[in-house]
């Protein structure tokens, strides 16, 4: 009967450890950009470019990078990419930082991101088809 309470016990902090350890937030050197803050990201990059380009786009895909020192969430969609700039808080938490720059041309490498600075994207190496998109930064409480 102790045996049986014992295993029970064990499985029941089992089962909070994993659920407690499992998440969809995204991680980058000890950096986190919540769940919360990249489906709201995620949102507007998709309303934004869809307004742009007068179509329904779709996200296929995040991926979350650092490039010189600055962190940013790039949105894949077709054939395209959006790099939005990410800010720290709290010296851990990834914020939306109120840029992104789209670019087809760039969508493999690290052309036309959102430079650190907040103000202006970087230029693509062999194309000008960079799109910069600015928005408020307050996105999630």
């Amino acid at each position: 009967m102790k045996k049986n309470q014992i295993i029970l016990s064990l499985l029941c902090v089992l089962t909070i450890f994993m659920t407690a350890c499992s998440s969809d937030d995204l991680t980058i050197e000890e950096m986190t950009l919540s769940k919360s803050e990249q489906d709201a990201i995620v949102k507007l990059v998709k309303t934004n470019v869809s307004i742009a380009k007068n179509i329904q786009i779709t996200i296929d895909s995040v991926k979350l990078k650092k490039i010189d020192d600055a962190y940013y969430l790039s949105s894949y969609h077709g054939d395209e990419i959006t790099t939005t700039l990410l800010k720290v808080e709290n010296g851990i938490d990834l914020k939306y930082a109120g840029i992104s720059c789209t670019s087809k041309s760039c969508a493999t490498s690290d052309g036309c991101v959102p430079h650190k600075d907040g103000k202006k994207c970087t230029k693509c190496p062999w194309s000008a088809d960079c799109t910069k998109i600015v928005t408020s930064d307050a996105l999630t409480n």
